[in-house]
């Protein structure tokens, strides 16, 4: 029934089925005759009359129409997980679960009175949902939310008049103003600023020890709180600043917001960055064999992620940056800027320097990330992960943290006890299979699909992200050209330069003199030098502007006959500051295993004269003097004693004694000495030092 009437024919009457009256037409017609209805003829189809109806009749009419609707399920009710957003007025951006389902459950019932107030009114639609309510004969899914939508304790709590009144009221402003208000205080406890005070501390004290240290600082009229109320505090706080205190500026960073850049719009080469990794394995040193582990230095292109160069040495440096940089540029071209951090391998006046910097020299832009931010350089960060840490597990010598420690250990001994007996170990790479080894690393991870590139659907029609050569084949694709260096160009173009003064004819590097005629006129004046890092015979002379002068040879007038090369001397000047620092450890050990000996005072002791005696021939001799009293005595003989052992304190000590005094060693001390060399103490002291070998009798 779409809206009420005032008259109705016997038919209309009869269709309504209404309780306690005639079901057919011929019994609306019988009732009506009888009562003597007032009667109207009907306009329309069909002719006939319609019937006024009686104020009772017409009541009994309102009820079952709203009967019938509360009954009939709408396609456009609102369900308890239906969005309602159509409703919304104001963004809930602040409501919590509860509140936002107690929301919309109200929104739901204040929807149904709403539409049974179009046939009864909302004062009649109110009682008709009260009263289905509390018999639990509302729809299903309305009766459901009739709990929710009160949001107090127990399940008989039923909706009342003022209630319903209230949410419709409310509901003009958005269903988020139904939202009941949130419970929680935000009152900041007086003990707060104490409790806080112990917990911000970078030592990170647990709670519990905080609520114990509480009362000694807390003023006597403030009780302290209970464990629960001070962990209920916390949580109430933001994160972050529960944590101020707690972490430093740095390690809060982990935790703060973030820029995440987007590098969609860039193109290979726009922007190279790169980073130096200790290498989480063990591999054979190239000069001794012995187990280290390398420094790898990788660049990736920020566009495309892809490896375009890396480099391998023993330590982190320049030259081992300028390597990977190289080879970088060698392979996938110039780059625009080379994004790096402030470590000493990239702030260094052969890269940055105006004259005869490398970054000068190849029209690169040289960007440092901030101090402490290794978070701002997230991409080289997590291809170290992807490349190297990952391979690095499939390594038997892996030392990471990730390592299982008795499996770390017995590599350990394995790799020691091979390195003793025949100078390297089984278990270690040699340094050209590990060379090998690594580019093949950078030849899988290029060849992976990469998170961070565009989507494509592969041969299958599978769903997946690019690899980074695919990204870098793509861009080529696009008409993109890289900048890149020619054969000709890139033997100079790499090599290290520095300022050098010409004193006639001669400039001397790094201990080395050098010598050519055309240096002649450029006595007293600054020139540009380049170097080989790999051959000291002879360096490359250019003049401030940039032209060649010379290539100047080595002569003989210099420090040593021989030339030594940089990396010669740098490998000479690094292993002269170990056996520096080695020796220091041993001296402070032998200081703890040996302190001083520290002599008490005594006081002083006379002794009696004594009497010099001489032996028969010299009796003779010495009575022809006057006033000198000569006592017979026999000839003392003359006997070679063994040197006195002294008492050891360790048996370090012993170990350094015997060694510098092998003619006192005897039988017990060669079973002795046996038995030290296998200890662990003279593994961590002796082993590698150069001792000269004692020959035993």
């Amino acid at each position: 029934m779409s809206a009420l009437k005032s008259h109705y024919s016997c038919a209309e009457l009869a269709a309504m089925r209404l309780t306690g009256f005639p079901s057919t037409k011929k019994g609306w017609i019988e009732l009506v005759s009888r009562q003597k209805w007032q009667k109207q003829e009907r306009v329309g189809r069909g002719g006939g009359f319609e019937y006024q109806v009686p104020s009772k009749v017409l009541t009994r009419i309102k009820e079952e129409a709203v009967q019938a609707l509360v009954k009939a399920v709408p396609i456009d009710q609102l369900q308890p997980d239906t969005d309602v957003a159509q409703l919304e007025s104001v963004k809930p951006a602040e409501l919590k679960d509860w509140q936002r389902k107690t929301a919309q459950a109200r929104a739901a019932i204040c929807a149904e009175v709403r539409r049974l107030a179009e046939v009864g009114g909302t004062e009649r639609a109110i009682r008709s949902v009260l009263d289905l309510a509390a018999r639990g004969s509302l729809a299903p899914h309305l009766q459901r939310l009739v709990p929710i939508a009160n949001a107090k304790a127990g399940t008989d709590r039923a909706l009342s008049r003022g209630t319903l009144y209230r949410w419709l009221n409310d509901a003009q402003g958005g269903w988020a103003e139904l939202a009941p208000k949130s419970r929680e205080s935000i009152e900041v406890p007086v003990w707060a600023p104490y409790l806080l005070k112990l917990y911000q501390q970078p030592q990170k004290p647990s709670l519990a020890y905080c609520i114990e240290q509480l009362p000694s600082i807390l003023p006597s009229a403030i009780t302290p709180p209970s464990y629960h109320a001070a962990n209920r505090f916390l949580k109430k706080m933001s994160k972050v600043d529960v944590q101020r205190g707690r972490m430093g500026s740095r390690e809060i960073k982990s935790i703060r917001p973030f820029v995440r850049r987007d590098t969609a719009q860039m193109w290979p080469t726009d922007a190279y960055t790169a980073d130096g990794h200790t290498f989480d394995g063990e591999v054979a040193h190239p000069a001794h064999g012995k187990a280290f582990r390398p420094e790898i230095t990788t660049v990736i292109d920020i566009a495309t992620r892809r490896a375009v160069g890396w480099s391998a040495g023993l330590a982190e440096s320049t030259w081992a940056v300028l390597d990977a940089l190289r080879h970088a540029c060698e392979t996938g071209g110039i780059p625009s800027i080379f994004y790096v951090d402030n470590g000493s391998g990239y702030r260094n006046a052969a890269m940055s320097d105006a004259a005869t910097g490398f970054m000068e020299r190849l029209s690169i832009t040289l960007t440092h990330s901030l101090p402490y931010n290794s978070q701002a350089r997230g991409v080289i960060e997590r291809a170290h992960q992807t490349i190297w840490v990952r391979g690095a597990k499939s390594l038997p010598t892996y030392m990471g943290a990730a390592m299982d420690r008795q499996a770390k250990q017995a590599a350990y001994k394995i790799t020691r006890a091979d390195i003793k007996t025949s100078g390297t170990s089984r278990l270690l790479m040699g340094w050209n299979d590990f060379t090998s080894w690594c580019q093949q690393q950078v030849d899988d991870y290029n060849g992976r699909p990469h998170r961070a590139l565009l989507k494509v659907r592969d041969e299958g029609g599978k769903l997946r992200h690019q690899t980074p050569n695919e990204a870098w084949a793509q861009a080529i694709a696009e008409g993109w050209k890289s900048v890149p260096v020619l054969a000709h160009e890139a033997e100079d173009l790499f090599r290290p330069y520095k300022e050098a003064k010409v004193s006639r004819a001669e400039i001397r590097m790094f201990g080395n003199l050098y010598f050519h005629q055309d240096l002649d006129p450029y006595h007293g004046e600054m020139v540009r030098v380049g170097y080989d890092i790999h051959d000291a015979s002879r360096v490359w002379v250019r003049d401030q502007e940039g032209r060649m002068i010379c290539v100047a040879e080595f002569e003989a007038n210099k420090r040593n006959y021989f030339p030594t090369s940089f990396l010669e001397q740098a490998a000479q000047k690094r292993a002269e500051g170990r056996i520096k620092r080695a020796q220091v450890k041993i001296e402070e050990a032998e200081a703890e295993l040996n302190p001083p000996q520290m002599l008490e005072y005594q006081p002083a002791v006379e002794l009696a004269p004594m009497r010099i005696e001489y032996p028969r021939e010299e009796q003779e001799r010495q009575s022809d003097k006057p006033g000198v009293e000569v006592a017979e005595t026999a000839v003392a003989s003359v006997v070679n004693l063994p040197k006195r052992r002294p008492m050891f304190s360790t048996d370090a000590a012993k170990y350094r004694w015997l060694m510098t005094n092998a003619e006192q060693i005897n039988a017990t001390d060669e079973g002795w000495l046996d038995w030290y060399r296998s200890t662990p103490e003279w593994e961590d002291i002796f082993s590698g030092t150069e001792d000269e070998e004692v020959t035993v009798r």
